[in-house]
């Protein structure tokens, strides 16, 4: 048969193997590079494996006081060099065919494991990212009325330090007026804030935080559009949409620091911060405004300052407002709002008494 290229190592080469060729002639093996000529008799081959994943074939014998040996290349080559061995070797071959093919199995397998291992953080991702409002209302419904309320505090707390809270005043005093009429009866128990800042902005914080900013304040055009902006956000706390989105945007360790009972551990680190930059999908926006108007209506407050707000900021130049970054005022949700307000129809509803220029 033809020579194989094979790799030698023996006493007295280079530690690292030298290339060879190699042939099995009549009962011996015939292993040559350069002017050398090795001729081993097969009965004094040993059969064992080698290489990275200990797949590739090792023929090895003794030589000088040590061991030579030479490595097959894997694959067809290899196979080749094997087939022409005589039957001497055929008892070794054999039993490590069996081994080779069973450790073939184990090397596979070991690597899926390992691939999985690594996929494993990407599959989870996926699950959650797939099923995430799934997840994240499941997790809600673990959370009861005091829990949520203990999340509100400390996120609150983490919070109260970037806000410049204007303490009393006639400010306060209108939002926490109109917030108490707005909240009559409900299970949380409300605390209102007004933060002095030009930014156009309110937002709900689990537990019955709201916090309302001067610069909306100021860019209503009267009363009733606080206090539709109010009864938008307390729907959010109401319906636990603020609570379901700071679980969805603190992810898998949110989710597992519920399940094992534990609101107080790092998994809610950051929930300012994710409280902060909210926003809601159209379908909880579309929740919290059928919710507003109902709010107004038990609250005997006029329905149109919330429409009226919405729309005047959405016809606002340059950069929307924070409040619509986090709220969008879509022109399908407006329309929506006017269908649900000329539906709900009129009733009795006195002009709330603040002077918004005054105050």
């Amino acid at each position: 048969m033809d020579s194989v290229k094979v790799h030698l190592f023996a006493p007295g080469l280079d530690a690292g193997g030298i290339s060879a060729r190699a042939r099995f002639s009549g009962m011996a093996l015939w292993v040559e590079h350069g002017d050398s000529r090795l001729v081993i008799p097969a009965d004094r081959l040993a059969v064992k494996h080698g290489g990275f994943d200990g797949r590739q074939w090792l023929l090895e014998w003794p030589a000088e006081g040590a061991a030579a040996a030479i490595l097959l290349p894997a694959g067809g080559e290899g196979e080749r060099l094997l087939a022409g061995a005589p039957a001497a070797l055929a008892a070794q071959l054999d039993q490590h065919g069996r081994r080779d093919r069973a450790r073939s199995l184990r090397f596979r397998v070991g690597m899926a494991l390992v691939g999985l291992f690594v996929a494993l953080p990407f599959i989870l991702l996926g699950v959650f990212l797939a099923n995430a409002d799934r997840i994240a209302g499941w997790a809600v419904g673990k959370i009861s009325l005091a829990q949520e309320q203990q999340l509100g505090d400390l996120a609150f707390a983490q919070m109260r330090s970037n806000l410049k809270v204007i303490e009393t005043g006639p400010a306060p005093a209108m939002v926490q007026a109109i917030g108490a009429r707005l909240t009559a009866g409900s299970n949380y128990r409300y605390r209102w804030f007004v933060a002095d800042s030009p930014e156009v902005n309110a937002f709900a914080m689990p537990g019955g935080y709201v916090v309302v900013y001067t610069g909306l304040i100021e860019a209503a055009g009267n009363a009733e559009e606080v206090a539709g902006v109010l009864a938008h956000e307390v729907q959010h706390v109401e319906l636990r949409h603020s609570l379901k989105n700071m679980v969805y945007g603190l992810g898998w360790r949110a989710v597992l620091s519920l399940a094992m009972g534990d609101l107080s551990g790092g998994a809610w680190a950051g929930m300012a911060e994710q409280l902060g930059g909210m926003a809601y999908g159209r379908d909880l926006e579309r929740q919290a405004d059928l919710g507003g108007l109902k709010a107004l209506r038990q609250a005997g407050i006029a329905p149109q300052g919330l429409l009226g707000f919405f729309a005047k900021l959405a016809k606002q130049d340059g950069n929307l407002p924070a409040f619509l970054s986090s709220h969008p005022a879509t022109a399908e949700r407006l329309d929506n709002l006017r269908k649900a307000i000329a539906e709900q129809g009129d009733y009795p509803a006195e002009p709330l008494p603040y002077d918004l220029k005054a105050l």
